[in-house]
């Protein structure tokens, strides 16, 4: 028997606390069914839960279930179960169910079963907030009606659907001996068979689900703890870097108070990094430089569409002067801009030069 044969039972996860031993067995069956209300998995199709045939063999954990108003229990044994058995298999014979084996399970290995299948969820699907408000909504009680479920947002019955799909969550419109007391309440309220007056449905989730919900939902809390803490301190980090560019163009207004302000910005920002990493602001002669490379690279990229300068240097090529040549007639010429500028933007200090001028 494969380990995926016992992952799933039937179109059925296999639950996590039902014994190894008992899954193999379960998973051998020729036929195997189960009530829309979870539960018991039965050996025979059709709808065994209500009138099983003689010989039929039942999986579950409730035997001898005890209903109000009902004079016999629902599920007889012939025999009480023994100790330290959570799941165990009998055999329909002459009225009763005639216990065959039974046997508990590890908790930690239940555990364990729950998380594989809590990190292949989480892995495999996009979890939407109406799928959490879903789970969080049914964790917090043993049953809901499904109007009431969906009544405080419509777009949560896609996620019912979905939820349902995934085998998480149990959804009734009718009554079965398999049904829990407090789905059996709301069905009640609407006459016992909700499918027939099509008022409502129960919706609730079974012991493996409400473990795994849990799960699901505490993962998405961290995960999104964890987005706000990385938001938080990039906010925290950019707001840094802007303070420290704005400290740096304050500076750099200083030694030029004639500069425009795109300009110092353009200049803070290229100086920014070597503020960071040796940890003071620049001087006087390294902001200059800065001031200076920034301004060469635009005057270099920007003087050849100067008529009096693309007139020069057309009259360079004719008389085949080399690309060098013409690229330092040019340099040169964006060289007197950017000198000029310093000049302006300086107005009554002293002059400042660099050594990017050849000054």
């Amino acid at each position: 028997m494969s380990s995926d044969r016992v992952m799933t039972l039937g179109a059925w996860p296999r639950p996590a606390d039902m014994p190894e031993r008992l899954a193999v067995e379960v998973a051998g069956w020729a036929s195997l069914s189960r009530s829309p209300s979870g539960g018991a998995f039965y050996s025979q199709p059709g709808e065994p839960w209500r009138s099983p045939e003689e010989g039929c063999l039942r999986a579950a954990t409730v035997w001898n279930r005890a209903v109000e108003g009902e004079e016999t229990p629902r599920f007889p044994t012939d025999a009480p179960l023994p100790p330290r058995c959570d799941w165990a298999i009998a055999r329909w014979t002459a009225g009763v169910w005639a216990l065959v084996t039974g046997d508990q399970d590890d908790p930690r290995v239940v555990r364990e079963r729950r998380k594989d299948r809590v990190d292949r969820l989480v892995a495999s699907r996009r979890w939407t907030r109406s799928d959490l408000e879903v789970l969080q909504a049914l964790l917090g009680s043993d049953a809901l009606a499904r109007s009431s479920l969906l009544a405080t947002d419509p777009g949560r019955e896609r996620s019912l659907k979905s939820l349902t799909a995934l085998r998480l969550v149990q959804i009734v419109t009718t009554e079965d001996s398999e049904t829990p007391d407090a789905a059996r309440r709301i069905l009640g309220q609407v006459g016992g068979n909700a499918g027939d007056s099509g008022a409502d449905a129960a919706v609730w989730l079974d012991e493996d689900a409400q473990a795994i919900a849990a799960e699901v939902v505490a993962w998405q809390a961290k995960r999104h703890a964890r987005a706000e803490n990385r938001q938080g301190r990039h906010a925290q980090a950019r707001e840094q870097e802007e303070d420290v560019k704005a400290s740096i163009a304050m500076a750099v207004r200083n030694v030029f108070p004639a500069m425009p302000a795109e300009v110092a910005a353009s200049a803070a920002a290229r100086l920014a990094p070597s503020v960071a990493k040796l940890g003071r602001r620049p001087g006087t002669q390294g902001i200059v430089d800065a001031v200076v490379e920034i301004r060469l690279e635009r005057w270099r990229q920007a003087i050849a569409s100067d008529p009096e300068v693309e007139a020069r240097l057309l009259a360079m090529q004719a008389r085949g002067a080399n690309g060098r040549v013409r690229k330092r007639f040019r340099d040169q010429r964006a060289a007197e801009r950017v000198e000029a500028e310093i000049r302006d933007w300086r107005g009554d200090l002293e002059p400042v030069t660099s050594h990017r001028l050849g000054g």
